[in-house]
């Protein structure tokens, strides 16, 4: 079943480099934007955070949307050199001043300096990034972690709980089948 998840990922990257070099872009940005607001209600992002989103994709919709919308500090990062490059586009389309794209990944790039971290759905090793989560982020971090709904876990064999150290402060179920959990250090 982990490699029916693995499958998943690996299409779902694919399709967002897709819609991301076409016409389609604006449109999906657009589509996720109500979606992505919603979600972010729980977090309250305030005019001098930083903001980190970890696995921003070649579609950074979740960066886009959040900078249109508050005045904050945004960085992506992603392992994908071509992700990259395709995401810097797209802030670059949108005029964007406060966005960073950066190649990166969550095992070695710095965390210190961020108020807020969004952790991709299909950012791993999971253990390790939230031990570094744990022992390298401010201590009133607000750490928002995106994983599929409960019932998807049956589909994939992955049973995903709240790491250890971190306790859910608030939750939102997307539209899109995934829950985003707000979550705090303990």
């Amino acid at each position: 079943m982990q490699k029916s998840k693995r499958l998943h990922d690996r299409m779902f990257i694919k399709m967002e480099k897709i819609l991301s070099s076409t016409i389609l872009r604006r449109a999906y940005i657009n589509f996720f934007e109500r979606a992505t607001l919603e979600e972010f209600e729980m977090v309250e992002i305030g005019e001098g955070d930083n903001v980190l989103h970890i696995g921003c994709g070649s579609l950074p919709n979740t960066l886009i949307t959040l900078a249109r919308n508050f005045p904050a500090s945004y960085t992506g990062i992603d392992v994908d050199g071509e992700a990259v490059e395709i995401a810097r586009d797209a802030v670059r389309e949108y005029g964007l001043k406060n966005v960073e794209i950066e190649r990166g990944d969550a095992i070695s790039y710095p965390l210190k300096d961020f108020d807020i971290i969004i952790i991709s759905y299909g950012v791993e090793p999971k253990e390790a990034v939230f031990r570094r989560l744990k022992n390298e982020t401010k201590e009133d971090v607000r750490i928002v972690y995106r994983k599929q709904w409960d019932f998807m876990d049956a589909i994939y064999g992955v049973r995903e709980t709240i790491p250890d150290g971190f306790k859910v402060k608030a939750f939102h179920k997307r539209r899109d089948m995934i829950k985003s959990y707000l979550l705090e250090k303990i």
